[in-house]
């Protein structure tokens, strides 16, 4: 592919302008769920302990507050258990789960765009090469002449179909496994906060019925 301009190499097969189409969405996507990674799908540790320290305090108002200003979504999970801290352990339990769900689906967004393309594109690679070299071998048929040196060039450009597909696959197959164990990271994150908060909310006030049916006997 060296010493070639991309409309010489879009023109070398039917299959090229689709493999480069892959290559730009496989960009824009990149682009797209790197900046919303980076910006809501963090974890703070600040965060979370500025959280728990409000929370032991009984500082509900404070730690909403707090998490209102922030862009993570795990402050929406935060928000969701203060809201429900009036209802039982399960009803309050079962919202943050939702939430939590929400979250995960709207980490994994748009994924499976890596996915399909690091399993389409050698596919759509190897088609191109296999066209390219029996429009090869149809030439030198047609024409009746050809020696291996005609053939290998008509082999070789076959094959740049399928190096093109690699490129695209393995960097979409790499950022893939990427964003899959960023996410995972999160939702450890949310479901570990979320036991915390349930524990420290919840275990007040079993202490504070402990305590009152101790001051009736």
């Amino acid at each position: 592919m060296q010493g070639r301009t991309i409309m010489e190499l879009l023109r070398l097969s039917p299959v090229m302008p689709i493999i480069f189409f892959c290559s730009i969405l496989f960009v824009a996507v990149l682009i797209e769920r790197t900046m919303y990674h980076l910006s809501a799908g963090k974890v703070k540790k600040k965060y979370i302990k500025q959280v728990m320290h409000l929370l032991k305090k009984n500082d509900y108002k404070g730690a909403f507050d707090l998490s209102e200003r922030s862009k993570m979504l795990i402050s929406e999970v935060v928000k969701e258990g203060i809201k429900h801290f009036n209802l039982s352990r399960m009803d309050a339990e079962i919202a943050m789960a939702s939430v939590k769900e929400r979250v995960h689906e709207l980490l994994r967004k748009r994924l499976i765009v890596f996915g399909t393309l690091s399993f389409i594109s050698p596919l759509m690679g190897l088609l191109g090469t296999v066209l390219g070299i029996m429009t090869a071998f149809q030439d030198v048929a047609v024409s009746g002449s050809g020696g291996p040196t005609i053939i290998a060039a008509g082999v070789s450009e076959a094959l740049t179909t399928t190096v093109a597909g690699i490129a695209v696959a393995v960097p979409a197959a790499i950022i893939y496994n990427y964003f899959t164990t960023r996410t995972q990271h999160v939702i450890s994150e949310t479901e570990l906060l979320i036991d915390d908060m349930l524990l420290l909310q919840y275990g007040k006030k079993q202490k504070m019925r402990e305590k009152k049916n101790a001051e009736k006997v």
